[in-house]
């Protein structure tokens, strides 16, 4: 049978339609496989990098916990340190500030400064050690009351040589556990340096060490291990942080016409360098300036006690509060609280959360809220 012409035309343009129907249903199918297997693939390969980064992960915690074994974070500093003396009890120990005991020795290894005003226009400076082996602290000299609390903050023990009658009185009042170098425990927990007696005087020339003061703490046998539920003063950031605030360069604490507490930041160490009245303040032992990661100051009231005849002061602690945090370069102002003497001060930022600092060696000023100040 012939077809004609015309048919097969038609025939022929039905079966090429066709043919390129099937190869484009084909070739849909095949980018529909296609495009299901690159899904697949990437699934996997997402599902493999997210083992891979949790093996990571634990590869480094436990790099992390091998590094630190015999180890524990340092309250004070949020650093590592060895963990016998991270559950330790720290020490507070009075340093005398007359410009006289210049310069001071120990200080550098301090994990926390405070300073603040006695009689006669001085400041007096409490440098409280968590972890150290320093062979020479002080010039180390009498309490005072108000610093007692500080002491409290940490749950720490207070070193001193003397004390005022209030201290005396609230040596008995609160309990303090203390170890007094004008007492019994002298030639344990003391020396004299001559040649500051000679050249400055007696009252300039006691100090001690981190032996002694381990060896006298062992004599009186108070207890030698932080309580595992006091509440800690500090919440530290993980990474270094920039808070968000002003500038913060210079600070600058005139406490007196006798002697004004000045901070200026080196970019280089991202710590704030000390001076007091102008002068660089050097740690003897190291020959170097010392400087702090964080400052804070804390403003209250602070007056002389009337008819006092030594001028002794006192200041309203267990209340609430203005001061700032600084670190970094820069400030941001912060709330702080006290209840009673034994329950730490409570720093938190204006929105009432507990304030974060970064981890380092810190200096607090408690400064008169109505005393003019420079942070610039």
């Amino acid at each position: 049978m012939k077809i004609r012409k015309k048919e097969w035309k038609k025939r022929y343009l039905f079966i090429f339609s066709m043919f390129f129907l099937l190869w484009g249903v084909i070739g849909c199918k095949k980018e529909k496989l296609a495009k299901e297997d690159q899904w697949v693939m990437k699934e996997q390969i997402a599902e493999e990098m997210k083992e891979e980064k949790e093996i990571e992960e634990t590869v480094k915690e436990k790099v992390k916990e091998d590094l630190h074994i015999g180890q524990e974070i340092n309250p004070l500093t949020g650093l590592w340190i060895d963990e016998k003396a991270a559950k330790r009890r720290p020490v507070a120990v009075m340093i005398n500030n007359h410009k006289r005991a210049w310069p001071h020795h120990g200080l550098a290894q301090a994990d926390v400064i405070y300073e603040t005003l006695a009689e006669g226009e001085m400041t007096r400076l409490m440098a409280i050690f968590q972890d150290f082996d320093a062979e020479k602290i002080g010039p180390i000299r009498s309490a005072r009351h108000y610093y007692l609390d500080f002491a409290f903050d940490h749950d720490a023990i207070y070193v001193h040589y003397g004390q005022s009658i209030y201290a005396h009185r609230a040596f008995k009042e609160l309990n303090v556990e203390n170890l007094n170098g004008l007492s019994w425990l002298d030639e344990i927990m003391c020396w004299r340096d001559m040649e500051r007696w000679k050249t400055k005087g007696q009252e300039h020339s006691a100090f001690t060490n981190a032996e002694k003061i381990m060896t006298a703490w062992n004599k009186v046998g108070y207890r030698s291990e932080r309580q595992k539920d006091f509440p800690l003063i500090f919440h530290f950031f993980e990474e270094d942080t920039i808070i968000e605030g002003e500038n913060a360069n210079e600070i600058n604490l005139p406490f007196s016409y006798y002697l004004t507490s000045e901070f200026k930041y080196d970019v280089g160490l991202k710590k704030y360098k000390h001076f007091q009245s102008g002068e660089v303040h050097i740690d003897a032992n190291t020959q170097e300036q010392l400087a702090f990661k964080n400052i804070l100051i804390q403003l209250t009231d602070i007056w002389t006690i009337p008819n006092d005849p030594n001028f002794c002061r006192d200041m309203n602690l267990l209340t609430e509060g203005e001061g700032f945090y600084i670190t970094n370069g820069k400030v941001m102002p912060v709330k702080w609280n006290k209840t009673s003497h034994h329950s730490p001060t409570q720093f938190v930022d204006l929105e009432g959360k507990p304030l974060q600092i970064n981890k380092g060696n810190t200096w607090i000023s408690i400064y008169p809220k109505n005393q003019r100040y420079e942070i610039q």
